[in-house]
């Protein structure tokens, strides 16, 4: 009861300071104007090309919240912006011939879940409200013009909330936070150890539930000169500012922006440049061909790889061969979540070989073999786009390979006939094809690669933290 009662306290007073951060922000209102009765809606005259400038600090004091349930990102039908939105804003945007120009919205979830399932309900829930805005106004949610952002666990929102409600732990969770230095998941194993996990459940009870909901801020339009309030208020309790918002804007004209999608990686082509330009001992400059594929999901921490490398050097007059095929699949698991796939990685790998290797008349071998092991590695940007990468690697395992030596000539009767032969010793009735065979365990590969997305995604935008 007394955890019910400070809760219902400090939601007050997060209600109180919510509206008089709204009034503290009274400037010019000769460019944007927020509206009344609605504090999430910003309207400005057709001349208006430029989007508002919503920072973080704006986006908490006017954004409108929408709720959903546990573990769920279906839009509820009872939630107060549902019948806002289809009564009131949808008739306000036809009477005074005002289009939607801009919508921004941000989809969170509580952090008491796992963090990817938390991942999947924070872009789940953004674009069910995206979704729902665009029905409402007979479009495809691709075609709505959006600013959407996902924070899977919203911690800056939650000690926003925290310094509001002049909370006593407020210092302790904004110091944790700031450690963190926007690592999501850091923040909340630190949170979640922190006075033997007392802070948490007190998080968890009075915060978290309020951090369930995707935020969304509208900017209309208006086409007609003369701009009437709306004739029927609004009764659900919003904060009614007394004055408008100013939204700071270049002084200078701007056009006005498509839509930016965000690229992110969906299959990358690699190569190792140690296998490109290969130098061997005792054989010299022995140039390969190295191609690999990387698949990425599109969040995680997994990727999904196929290589093949090439070689087929054949110096007849020196006996020098150095020919390989070799396929090899791997699977990665970067330490960087949330669909980065940048940074530190470890992977395990599994591969088949087929060679055929000489050095001189009498040093030469062919066979087959097959290996399986561990990686590490680091993958860094080249380019601001992220596009092209630069990694470094090195593999550990154990290859095991059966294989014959042959030789130059006869090596029976040591005639010099133009043709190889294994150099086998014995009955030739007992000869079998493949009478050694080599087990190593250690190092088996080494890599600096260079990796180029091929193809990536573009039509539809991924949400990721923004601060």
């Amino acid at each position: 009861m007394l955890i019910r009662i400070r809760q219902i306290a400090i939601g007050v007073s997060v209600f109180l300071s919510h509206i008089n951060q709204g009034r503290a922000q009274v400037l010019d209102s000769h460019v944007y104007k927020q509206e009344a009765d609605y504090p999430f809606v910003i309207v400005s005259e057709s001349g208006t090309n430029c989007a508002p400038v919503i920072s973080d600090s704006v986006f908490d004091a006017i954004s409108r919240g929408i709720h959903f349930r546990v573990n769920r990102t279906e839009l509820l039908p009872s939630d107060p912006f549902v019948a806002l939105y289809n009564k009131e804003l949808r008739p306000m945007l036809k009477a005074q011939d005002m289009r939607l120009s801009q919508v921004f919205v941000r989809g969170a979830a509580s952090p008491e879940g796992p963090y990817n399932n938390n991942i999947r309900l924070s872009r789940g829930r953004t674009q069910r409200l995206i979704e729902f805005l665009s029905k409402g106004l007979s479009r495809s949610a691709d075609a709505l013009p959006v600013k959407a952002s996902s924070i899977t666990e919203d911690y800056g929102y939650l000690v926003t909330l925290m310094k509001k409600a002049n909370d006593a732990d407020y210092n302790i969770v904004k110091a944790i936070w700031d450690k963190s230095k926007g690592d999501e998941r850091y923040c909340k194993t630190q949170l979640m150890k922190y006075n033997k996990g007392k802070l948490w459940k007190r998080l968890l009870d009075i915060y978290f539930p309020t951090l369930r909901q995707a935020r969304v801020i509208l900017w209309f339009v208006r086409n007609h000169e003369v701009y009437e309030a709306p004739k029927v208020p609004f009764k659900t309790p919003l904060p009614n500012l007394d004055a408008q918002l100013h939204i700071s804007m270049p002084e200078q004209k701007c056009a006005e922006q498509p839509m930016k999608y965000t690229r992110r990686h969906l299959i990358a082509l690699r190569t190792n440049l140690l296998h490109d330009f290969l130098y061997v001992p005792q054989f010299g400059t022995a140039f390969g061909i190295n191609t690999q594929l990387e698949y990425y999901p599109l969040d995680g921490h997994y990727t999904y790889n196929a290589g093949f490398t090439f070689s087929n050097h054949r110096h007849w007059d020196e006996h020098k061969f150095f020919q390989i095929r070799d396929l090899q699949f791997e699977l990665r698991r970067y330490f960087k979540g949330e669909g980065q796939f940048i940074g530190t990685y470890l992977s395990a790998y599994v591969e088949g070989t087929k060679y055929g290797i000489g050095f001189s008349e009498t040093k030469g071998w062919e066979g087959e073999g097959a290996g399986a092991g561990l990686s590490i590695g680091y993958t860094c940007n080249l380019n601001k786009k992220g596009s092209l990468r630069l990694e470094f690697s090195a593999s550990f395992g154990g290859f095991y390979t059966q294989f014959d030596p042959y030789v130059w000539g006869n090596p029976v009767t040591g005639d010099i006939d133009g043709l190889y032969y294994y150099n086998y010793h014995g009955n030739s009735s007992d000869f079998k094809k493949r009478n050694h065979s080599l087990t190593w365990f250690g190092p088996t590969n080494a890599g600096i690669h260079l990796t180029y997305d091929i193809i990536y995604r573009k039509k539809k935008p991924v949400y990721n933290i923004q601060k």
